[in-house]
This record gives structure tokens, C-alpha cells and sequence, in this order.
């Protein structure tokens, strides 16, 4: 065991190289690629770069914790980082990357992973200066290696008429059958923020400090638009559906490398910068453009790792992997003397949206600073795939968060997919029934984290049906929530299911206590007054909001008699209700 933990300031580092984006983009994707490398057996290097990786870091070395007496050295500025990691970075060779050519960066992230190299931009500041103070050389050069014609470099395969989608084909061909067999990286490639020139203004949404997890844990790392009735716009000139005959050949060769194992896919639609209606980017608005690729990966048995626009960005989870988890954590339980009342209308809040690692790992910490955590009965849906990218949060809140705060899980179990794409016949995939495979991976994780519930289940564009509620409950034994699906409240398979009532009605950002109570009671308004259980869903929304707005709602209509529970006597009571005709 290392007695060392070398830290990186990111701040001081940033400050160093000055106001020019491209350089501080280049420089950061070297740091973290070494990050992933060291990292890969135990830690050895953390980069401070938002507040939650200073909690974290104290966190990991409390005593008892598995970091707990180890030494913390910084290393103050770039000139210290060469010092320490120069030799290492000479031994590891580059791997060059081609600016013109945008996804070759990510082609170069998945070599490092494999054969060990350090990724850096051709012809770039970042190459000239790494290569004179370490000496390093270069192991791979992708530059000017991919056209889009002829004959796809250093294959036998024929060009897609598409550079971009060439780059990934010879990444595939060269690496997939040495990659991980459980994880994929879907993250931005090295395409510039501006048409005009390199420009790389936010490293967080750049997914810059992503990829110590891919290197270290030897993921294939790609990005191609998941549509194929319009051309993408980072590659205009390309075959339709070039990209998303692409994305079904990474996805169908993954799952014929692990025989249909489900597989985390860590990423997000990148919306913000390419695919999408944003910016005039495409036909497609960002939702639909969510939807569309969580329908594609789950017709090949993946889910997602949701690392969504916003917060995109987490750094040291090539640290965080290395946490040893309990074999069992138990859950909150409610208060067994509480009985159903046939005149109170019941509330839940779904809170959320916690189905990407880097949004989780930045929220746990500031709501556990809220003085009202834990004044009212709260359902956490923290995705529990979650935990193999950042275990130490798990373990966090289980021990650290109050009795009143109940964990369950969010988009459709442990990882967000469309439970209705495992069903055959399988849209974009062609391929066998997954169910099965979903529910051996999911009872996993319910049963290790003490889990009965899907906050609620997410389908895109198809409903939830009897079938997928029936399978669904071999491990959410309580019950879920859906946004597609019958009005009604059912039991299937001894689980409760029904419709989330109010699929917003509180978001970070929102307007106001008194407008979210407006929106949760015109959701109830949507139903017959006979139904007597609503779940609203909240988006990163704090402790004290929750309170506020279900006291407004009581304030505004008094003779609803609301009454917030928690969610396994919510569930228990809505299946007693619905068993004995008492609600709609």
C-alpha cells in the first residue's frame, strides 16, 4: 500500500497556463490520462477541482476509511507535476491525436487505456512542451490517418465515407476485444465550441476530467450520433446514417465480447454542442435526442451512466473505484405504527434526477449541509449502478444521512435504460430477450443496497405494460412509478405500479415554492378526486425546498388533507388501498 497521495490544485494549474483555452483543454486531458494510469491498481494521484473533491477527500481518509493515514503531497504547479511524473510520462509514449479529425481524441483515450500511452493534440504547444521536458516520443500517430476514403488505415476494411466514423471502426477493430467487458465511455470528443477556431471555454461540460475512469478501467470511449434520418452536424458530408450504423456495430460488438452482459454506458447526448436543435445543431430537440440514444443502448443490454449537460464533468473516480464497499447496507425503515387513513390524499417525492455518477457525487454533499435534511421523509433515487464509479457516496449516505431519508432507485432500476427495448422483436438490435439479463443485474444491486422501489420507470416513447411491470417486480418488489403507461393504479406480481403524477413540479432553477406547489396541484387536478397517491418528481432540489413546497400545497388546498409519507408506507399503503377498491 502507497503511503502517498499526490494532489493537484486544478485552480493553481489553470491559472498557470493563462487565459488560453486550448492549452489549459490539452494540458488537463494529459494530467487526467496520467491520473488513469497511475490510479489503475490503487491511488496515487487526486486533482482538486470543484468543492465536493476536498469533502470527498476527507471523507476517504477518516479514520476508518480506506485512505485514512495517508500522506497528502502537492504538487504546486506544472514544473513540480513533470518533476514527479516526467519519467513515467517518457515510459508511457504519446499517443497523437488529429485536431481535423475530432473523434481521433477519443480514439487516442481508448489506446491509453490499452497499450499505456499519454494522449496529446498534433502540432499542438501541449505536444512541443511535453516532448522537450520529458523527452517522451511518439508511440501513435493518428494524424492525417483517417480521410473517409479508401481503405480504412491500418485495416482491411473499406472507408464509410465518413473520417469520423473510420477513426472508431479502426479503434473497434484494433481494441474492443481488449477493452472492459462491463463499461463503455459515450463522451464529447475533441470538437472545438467555436466553428471558426480551437475553443474549449468549459472544461466541466468538455468532460476534460472524465476520462481518468475510462483510462484506468480500459473502456472504449466513442461519440456518434445515435440518429439516422438526418447527418450530424460535426460531419456534414457523411453517408446518412453513417454514425448510427457505427454506434449499433459498438454496441453489438460489446455485446457479443461479454455474451449479453449488461453494460454501464458512461455518458450523455451531447446536446449542448452537437445533434441536437441547440444551436441550430440538428432537427431534433435535446429531450428526444435523451430518448433516442437510451432507446438504442437498450436494445444491445446497456444502461446509462447518465453524465448529462449541466454537470457533466467528475473528476477522480479512477480514486473513488478503489473504495471498499460493505458486503449489505440496510435501509431506512418507517414507523410500523402508522396506519392508512382512507381520508388523506398520500404525497411522495421523487427526489432526483440522480442517474449519472458526476451529478450524484456533486449533490450528496451540498444537500447533506442542509439544515433540514431529514425534517420530512424523503425519497432519495440515487441509481445503485452508481456505486461502481462512486462507491464512497453510497457509503456516505447510509451512514451519514438521517433516519428520514430513504434510498431507492431511480430511471428504471440500477442504470437508466427503456425496460421496453430488453423485449423481442428488439428495434436497431435485432437481438435475443434481455429481461432476464436485467433482472439478474439489477437484483444485485437492490438486494445489496436494500432497494424495493423504481422511483419511476422511463420508456421514451413506449408505455409500460403488464409484461415489463410483472418482470420489473422480480427485484422492485414494492412498486414504481412510470411516465408512460395505464392511468390507473394496479398490482402486478404482488408490486404496486402507477403514473407519476408530477413529472417536474420543482427543479433547482424554478421560479418559486408558491408556482412549484401550483404545478404538483394541477398534476393531482389531471386525475379523478378517488385517487389518493401522487409521486412528484424534483430535479436537484434541496431538503428545505421539499418542506417548503408540501407546506405550500397543504396552505393552497387544506381539504385535500396531504399527508407526505415515506416511500415503503406509501407503496404498502397504495397496495392495500388499490387491493380494496379505496383509490383510482
Amino acid at each position: 500500500m502507497k503511503d502517498k497521495l499526490y494532489i493537484i490544485d486544478t485552480v493553481k494549474f489553470a491559472a498557470e497556463m493563462g487565459e488560453d483555452t486550448v492549452l489549459r483543454y490539452d494540458l488537463f486531458k494529459l494530467i487526467v490520462a496520467v491520473q488513469g494510469q497511475v490510479n489503475r491498481e490503487e491511488p496515487e494521484l487526486y486533482l482538486m477541482w470543484v468543492p465536493q473533491d476536498s469533502f470527498w477527500l476527507d471523507y476517504m481518509q477518516e479514520e476508518g476509511k480506506f485512505l485514512h493515514g495517508r500522506e497528502r503531497v502537492e504538487l504546486p504547479n506544472w514544473a513540480a507535476f513533470i518533476e514527479h511524473y516526467g519519467s513515467f510520462i517518457k515510459e508511457c509514449g504519446l499517443a497523437v491525436w488529429d485536431y481535423d479529425v475530432p473523434a481521433t481524441m477519443n480514439a487516442a483515450t481508448t489506446a491509453c487505456g490499452i497499450d499505456g500511452y499519454i494522449p496529446v493534440r498534433g502540432g499542438s504547444e501541449a505536444m512541443a512542451r511535453i516532448m522537450k521536458e520529458t523527452g517522451a516520443e511518439v508511440k501513435l500517430d493518428l494524424v492525417g490517418k483517417f480521410t473517409g476514403k479508401g481503405r480504412i488505415w491500418d485495416t482491411d476494411r473499406e472507408s464509410s465515407g465518413s473520417a469520423k466514423c473510420d477513426t472508431y471502426l479502426w479503434a473497434l477493430d484494433k481494441y474492443m476485444d481488449k477493452c472492459h467487458p462491463t463499461i463503455l465511455f459515450y463522451t464529447l470528443d475533441a470538437i472545438s465550441w467555436d466553428d471558426n477556431k480551437p475553443f474549449y471555454p468549459d472544461l466541466d461540460n468538455a468532460c476534460v476530467f472524465n476520462h481518468d475512469y475510462a483510462i484506468s478501467k480500459r473502456a472504449f470511449v466513442f461519440d456518434v450520433s445515435s440518429y439516422d434520418d438526418e447527418v450530424p452536424s460535426d460531419d456534414p458530408t457523411q453517408p446518412l446514417g453513417t454514425d448510427y450504423k457505427t454506434m449499433q456495430e459498438i454496441f453489438l460488438r460489446h455485446y457479443n465480447l461479454t455474451g449479453g452482459r449488461m453494460t454501464t454506458v458512461c455518458g450523455f447526448n451531447p446536446w449542448h454542442v452537437k445533434y441536437t436543435t441547440h444551436n441550430g445543431k440538428g432537427k431534433h430537440d435535446p429531450v428526444p435526442g435523451e430518448w433516442r440514444f437510451g432507446e438504442v443502448l437498450s436494445a444491445f443490454n446497456c444502461v446509462k451512466d447518465a453524465d448529462a449537460y449541466g454537470r457533466c464533468g467528475l473528476a477522480n473516480a479512477s480514486v473513488f473505484t478503489h473504495f471498499p464497499l460493505k458486503a449489505k447496507y440496510e435501509n431506512r425503515k418507517p414507523d410500523p405504527t402508522k396506519v392508512y387513513d382512507p381520508d388523506k390524499t398520500y404525497i411522495l417525492f421523487y427526489v432526483g434526477d440522480y442517474d449519472a455518477a458526476a451529478w450524484t457525487a456533486r449533490s450528496i454533499p451540498e444537500w447533506y449541509e442542509d439544515p433540514n435534511l431529514g425534517k420530512y421523509p424523503l425519497m432519495w433515487c440515487f441509481n445503485p449502478n452508481l456505486s461502481d464509479r462512486i462507491p464512497q457516496a453510497f457509503d456516505f449516505i447510509y451512514e451519514r444521512y438521517t433516519q428520514n431519508d430513504y434510498f431507492e432507485a431511480g430511471d428504471s432500476g440500477a442504470g437508466y435504460n427503456n425496460p421496453a427495448l430488453l423485449y423481442e422483436p428488439r428495434p436497431h438490435s435485432g437481438l435475443p430477450s434481455g429481461v432476464a439479463e436485467n433482472i439478474r443485474h439489477n437484483k444485485y444491486y437492490f438486494d445489496k443496497f436494500d432497494l424495493g422501489i423504481i422511483g419511476f420507470i422511463i420508456n421514451g416513447d413506449y408505455n409500460t405494460d403488464e409484461q415489463q411491470m410483472h418482470d420489473l417486480a422480480e427485484f422492485a418488489k414494492l412498486g414504481s412509478t412510470y411516465t408512460m403507461g395505464p392511468n390507473e393504479t394496479t398490482v402486478v406480481n404482488g408490486a404496486v405500479y402507477m403514473p407519476m403524477s408530477g413529472w417536474g413540479i420543482g427543479h433547482r432553477n424554478s421560479p418559486g415554492i408558491e408556482a412549484s406547489a401550483k404545478d404538483a396541484l394541477r398534476a393531482v387536478d389531471k386525475y379523478p378526486k378517488e385517487k389518493k397517491f401522487h409521486v412528484f418528481r424534483t430535479i436537484c432540489v434541496s431538503p428545505t425546498r421539499h418542506g417548503e413546497i408540501y407546506e405550500e400545497m397543504k396552505r393552497q388546498r387544506p381539504e385535500a388533507n396531504f399527508e407526505l409519507v415515506d416511500p415503503i408506507t406509501f407503496f404498502t399503503f397504495a397496495k392495500y388501498a388499490a387491493e380494496n377498491g379505496l383509490t383510482y
